[in-house]
């Protein structure tokens, strides 16, 4: 029999109930087990996991400070935590590879201090994951008001999500696998980086990969711990998709092989249909090791460096007590890029001008928090059409779910991808594209996920129609504009600003606008004529639509988003003036200290970021255990 669940309010009311909830339910699954209804029994339980938490997410308000660690911040008393040969800051894409990596080394011991929890059945599911970011699984930043993009955003703010979980931000993405291309690789080297070439770093992709995808030989790994797949069954309108991009002159590649450019599937970080994070992939492997202690629910707080600028150690907090621990080996700061770059801050390692006016004394000055890239997302392609995807329930997408299969296995329903090379010469890729059939999912998480204002919410997005709507997101992958993440206070309980400042630079618009145009060409292709796919209006800017460029641009600034791809606010180089790390990731004048997160990139990568993170952590594991031949 099913037991069916109290209403649970939404997140005022203590997660135990619902925890208690969740045990009886789980009670009766084994009871039943006897009787063979095992199966009905996941099913309900998946089905109701899946009402209470949309639910929850939509209503969930996003914390603005760090309050939950205030007492143990506050605490007068510093603990001693003992020493460690490596304290890795950061359970994220970078540092749960680095724990499996090192700790494989019996010799030494690794300490890994991670802000978020662990993930759950619900995080699983690819599907969810724009709900994971009204969740404590994010840390809820949204950037400052800006002036140049995210205009038609609730107070000019673009939502800046980050994961706050072991796993980091690949325990709420959207899966996809995106390398990059080989000439961002080359660039790095050409830029003072010795040892980052393509030819370098592609081992390091392969190493980590169990790619069950039919993709181009010696590019691709089967025995690495991270699983790569495609989703199943695919959308019937893929296949529109990829004759459209044909009419393009768009080949169908693996765009993680030998060329990029051209359209394909979609590469997912998924097994049997749920999220592989890498703290599913790579942790759980390692977390029984006796050489390695997995601390979660702490705030690192500050690195403790001596006046001989050896990093000694970090302080950390947990909600009630203060706590110091030693690195005798190295502290490894892999808490993402943001929350990197205001530690460094917070330690006496910024820029001078900066650190002096919040009275933080300057270790060393360095561009921590400058060159923030972002990959702008341009959500505003949507189109409806006359073929109707059957409706489905909720317990059929939760059947086929439990099977790997169907719409749940799908983050945001994407199903193809595509790239294109605009502007002169053919070397890497300058836009992307997602294209996103009907999923039959009806849902207002995705204009607040966006962030949108009302008219942009009520009268563009929720009018998709979600039998018959389909969309194509486009990607600005080279962005010129920068930004930057400074602190707020030296009070490590207060959020850091996120200045994204996309869009700044008018190449950017001219080359988002060329995508567009691109776009649009696919979408009066005979393979789209014959669904007649008609574009929804566009609420914004009305004023402009008989004058081209400038009705574009306007609607750009007003609907561009990220695409959650934040990086290079540590960024790697070999002058101190203009970078953070050296090519081995060795913080510019501090000794033992290393940054292993995104926020290392130079440039920005034409792709998504989880990809290159791993493989830079599976790198500089490498690096580590040569430079102290496994001591």
């Amino acid at each position: 029999m099913y037991l069916k669940f109290k209403t649970v309010k939404l997140h005022s009311q203590s997660i135990k109930l619902y925890q208690m909830n969740m045990y009886a339910f789980l009670v009766v699954s084994v009871i039943n087990l006897s009787v063979g209804t095992s199966s009905t029994i996941t099913e309900k339980y998946y089905e109701e996991l899946i009402r209470q938490r949309t639910a929850e997410a939509e209503s969930y308000n996003l914390p603005t400070t760090n309050d939950e660690f205030k007492p143990g911040v506050q605490s007068k008393t510093t603990h001693d935590y003992g020493s460690y040969d490596f304290v890795i800051v950061g359970g994220g894409s970078a540092g749960s590879v680095l724990a499996t990596r090192l700790s494989e080394i019996d010799s030494y011991k690794i300490l890994l201090l991670e802000a978020g929890g662990e993930e759950d059945d619900f995080s699983q599911i690819p599907s969810m994951f724009f709900h994971l970011f009204f969740s404590k699984m994010n840390w809820g930043y949204f950037s400052t008001p800006q002036t140049t993009c995210c205009l038609g955003m609730k107070n000019r703010a673009c939502a800046v999500p980050r994961g706050k979980a072991l796993g980091g931000s690949s325990a709420i993405n959207a899966m996809m696998y995106a390398r990059g291309n080989r000439y961002d690789f080359d660039e790095w080297v050409e830029l003072g980086n010795p040892g980052w070439s393509y030819e370098e770093v592609l081992p390091y992709f392969i190493k980590s990969e169990n790619s069950q995808v039919d993709g181009d030989p010696d590019y691709h790994g089967k025995t690495g711990f991270w699983n790569v797949a495609y989703t199943s069954p695919a959308s019937p309108l893929l296949s529109k998709f990829f004759n459209a991009s044909l009419q393009m002159n768009q080949p169908i590649v693996d765009y993680n092989g030998r060329k990029q450019i051209g359209s394909g599937r979609v590469q997912f970080t998924i097994k049997r249909g749920k999220r592989q994070s890498t703290g599913k992939a790579f942790l759980d492997n390692a977390r029984q090791r006796r050489n390695l202690e997995v601390k979660s629910n702490v705030l690192v707080t500050k690195i403790i460096i001596d006046k001989t600028k050896v990093a000694k150690g970090v302080e950390f907090v947990t909600k009630h007590k203060k706590f110091f621990v030693k690195a005798k080996k190295e502290v490894i700061v892999s808490a993402g890029v943001v929350n990197s770059p205001q530690l460094l801050m917070l330690s006496g390692i910024g820029p001078k001008d900066h650190l002096k006016a919040l009275e933080i004394g300057v270790v060393e000055d360095l561009p921590v928090g400058m060159n923030l890239r972002e990959h702008a997302l341009f959500p505003g392609l949507v189109y409806n059409t006359n073929y109707t995807l059957s409706n489905r329930s909720t317990e059929e997408f939760v059947k086929q779910y439990l099977k790997g299969l169907g719409t749940y296995t799908r983050a945001a329903g994407i199903d193809g991808i595509g790239f294109i090379h605009t502007g002169q010469g053919n070397r890497a890729p300058t836009i992307e594209y997602l294209f996103v059939p009907p999923t039959g999912i009806k849902t207002k998480i995705v204009s607040k996920a966006f962030n949108y204002n009302d008219n942009l919410s009520n009268n563009f997005l929720n009018k998709l129609d979600p039998q018959r709507g389909v969309v194509i997101h486009l990607i600005l992958l080279h962005p010129k504009s920068r930004g930057r993440i400074t602190l707020k206070s030296n009070d490590p309980l207060d959020f850091p600003y996120v200045d994204l400042n996309m869009l700044s630079e008018q190449e950017d618009i001219d080359t988002v606008i060329e995508g567009i145009e691109f776009i649009r060409d696919i979408f009066q292709s005979d393979a789209f004529k014959k669904i007649d796919a008609r574009p929804l209006e566009i609420p914004v800017c009305k004023e402009l639509r008989k004058q081209y460029r400038e009705y574009w641009e306007c609607v750009i600034r007003q609907m561009t988003t990220t695409i959650y791809h934040p990086h290079g606010t540590t960024a790697m180089g070999p002058d101190k003036k203009t970078s953070v790390v050296d090519g081995d990731l060795k913080v510019h004048g501090i000794q033992k200290l290393r940054v292993v997160d995104a926020g290392i990139f130079p440039t920005s990568p034409s792709g998504h970021l989880n990809a290159p993170t791993v493989m830079v952590a599976e790198k500089i594991a490498d690096i580590i255990k040569r430079k102290y031949r496994f001591s």
